[in-house]
């Protein structure tokens, strides 16, 4: 949709979409507070919200506690951050493609270097782009060009804008491509994009003035906007983002409810109520003639009096005796005397320390745990360790939660793959017209969802239930990926020594059988006995594993070293005693 000056003016003072924009702000304020980490006091509506529920639940004096033990930053922010630790692993993907077709190499080399050292791709999706997932849901990427460009090709950017930024916005219900867009810049400015153009006006205030002072056209034949994130949070409102945690704010906001309610009660075994024998309070105000009747005021006339509250007004000499919190001193009766006129007795100590129920303690404790192993469960799919317990789970189980995990991050996947796939195309677009073909982006086809350890058992139970070598190969590959998929070289380096190795899935013992067998060659048994001998030998000759041949081909680097190892082997007979 191309916009007229006239249109544009309409748009902004008259945003249709302006509703829409508060409900996520107001959404996007919630997910914030639980997952967005403020170190001091912030006011903000889900706070207010958040402590109106919790004084309807408690007793004004419980209350004024809770407010004291409210602290920033909030509980719940360590619960999001594992959930989010553990759905971060859409980055570690295996097999990722990033393929990008371009008319001729030179160009497909530019974009190499431009996404790499200008964009920073892929990182920036997992560093800026994955904290707009966290707290930012509702953000629009937008594919942004500068006034200038100095180089060969143009030099297109983009970057995540915040809702709050924006005024006003048409957007297609299904993709999130908008048809325009109109948000505050700096210096008093609006910039309006659409199908035809970048444009910014002087502002005053949400008001444009005049005639543009830039008008840069594009040629994309789109608006080179889109909601960042897909996913709707209802089909009413589309575009009002889902986040992983928005079916889970309610029990957020009850386990930090829970949370600091148990750490008062904590409080109580630290600092104990104490009991002793009450004494008679003499309180009296002679000008008023107010007297003091079991910590409370009444007047001269004997009625009770009220404070601005509406409660009873304390003894301003006992009566914050009586407000049983922790540490308090709470008075009870001396013994009296009897209906037959004789001392009543009292076994009691005259000072005791009222302790709080262990029963309770214990409740409290596995109740915070549950609430929170619930939440981490509901959003990432997974025990709250994040790792398939084989042993306390049945195979069911274990295949249950493995699927269950996956599905949840193929979905995140799926929109982080679609907003770089949407956000790569135009900036090639606009950087190399017709000279960019099309781009194809996945983010792999498996996680590591499982340990390395799970995974040997596997191997192990694969291995002793008759498995092919193809099956055990790809277990082994899958073991090396997990244990060394932060470790690049070290994990291209595994995978050439596996390639090397004669018969990587026998033990030592189970080829030394098979070589009395005469299965097993002599040359292969004296490779295996002494692969890690002869891999230092092969290093201090040469240079290291991964690094020699490394301009050839892995099947003819492999030829070369093999080579090597059985040159090693004929030395090594030949220095044998006869």
């Amino acid at each position: 949709m191309t916009l007229t000056l006239e249109q544009i003016k309409e748009a902004i003072s008259k945003p249709k979409n302006s509703g829409v924009i508060r409900v996520a702000t107001q959404q996007q304020e919630r997910v914030k507070f639980h997952a967005g980490t403020d170190a001091t006091w912030r006011a903000n509506a889900p706070l207010t919200d958040f402590l109106a529920m919790v004084q309807k639940l408690l007793p004004a004096d419980k209350f004024l506690l809770f407010k004291t033990m409210f602290r920033f930053p909030v509980r719940t922010n360590r619960t999001t951050g594992v959930v989010f630790d553990k759905l971060s692993r859409v980055f570690d993907g295996r097999n990722p493609v990033f393929n990008y077709q371009f008319v001729n190499q030179t160009e497909r080399e530019d974009w190499e270097r431009y996404r790499t050292e200008v964009l920073n791709e892929p990182r920036i999706w997992a560093t800026k782009g994955w904290e707009h997932l966290k707290t930012e849901i509702n953000s629009v990427l937008v594919v942004d060009m500068p006034k200038e460009s100095n180089g060969t090709y143009a030099e297109p950017y983009f970057y995540w804008l915040t809702i709050d930024n924006v005024i006003a916005y048409e957007a297609n219900p299904t993709t999130g491509q908008m048809e325009y867009i109109a948000f505050v810049q700096p210096n008093d400015t609006i910039a309006v994009i659409d199908d035809a153009y970048y444009r910014l006006f002087k502002a005053k205030g949400r008001d444009i003035e005049g005639a543009p002072i830039v008008e840069v056209p594009h040629e994309l034949g789109y608006t080179p906007a889109r909601f960042f994130w897909s996913e709707p949070l209802s089909l009413k409102q589309p575009d009002v983002k889902k986040s992983p945690l928005s079916l889970e704010l309610e029990a957020l906001d009850w386990f930090l409810f829970f949370h600091i309610s148990k750490r008062n009660l904590d409080l109580y075994g630290a600092y104990p109520i104490y009991s002793g024998y009450q004494m008679e309070c003499d309180y009296h105000n002679d000008e008023t003639g107010e007297v003091c009747s079991d910590g409370f005021i009444k007047d001269a006339k004997g009625y009770y009096l009220y404070d601005s509250n509406g409660a009873l007004k304390k003894c301003p000499k006992c009566g914050n005796k009586r407000i049983a919190g922790v540490g308090s001193f709470v008075e009870i009766p001396i013994p009296g005397i009897d209906a037959g006129g004789e001392q009543t007795p009292d076994m009691r100590n005259p000072v005791q320390m009222l302790s709080v129920d262990r029963s309770s303690l214990d409740y409290n404790t596995e109740e915070t745990v549950r609430l929170e192993t619930d939440i981490i469960k509901a959003c990432v799919g997974t025990d709250s360790e994040g790792l398939l317990n084989t042993q306390a789970m049945n195979e069911a189980q274990v295949n249950a939660n493995f699927e269950s995990q996956t599905t949840i991050l193929n979905s995140i996947k799926k929109g982080f793959e679609e907003a770089q796939k949407w956000t790569d195309e135009t900036i090639c677009r606009l950087r190399y017209g017709k000279g960019f073909i099309g781009a194809n982006i996945s983010y792999g086809t498996e996680f590591y969802n499982v340990s390395a350890n799970d995974l040997r058992k596997r191997y192990k139970e694969a291995k002793e239930s008759g498995a092919s070598d193809a099956e055990l190969d790809a277990l082994q590959t899958q073991i090396i990926e997990t244990e060394y998929r932060n470790n690049p070289a070290e994990l291209k380096r595994m995978l050439i020594l596996r390639e090397l190795e004669p018969y990587p899935h026998l033990t030592l013992d189970e080829v030394e059988a098979y070589h009395s067998k005469k299965v097993v060659s002599d040359e292969d048994l004296i490779i295996k006995l002494n692969f890690s001998a002869f891999v230092r030998r092969f290093e201090r000759e040469n240079t290291n594993i991964l690094e020699f041949g490394s301009k050839l081909e892995l099947q003819k680097k492999i030829e070369i070293i093999n080579q090597k190892f059985k040159d090693y082997v004929r030395k090594q007979r030949q220095q044998a005693p006869a």
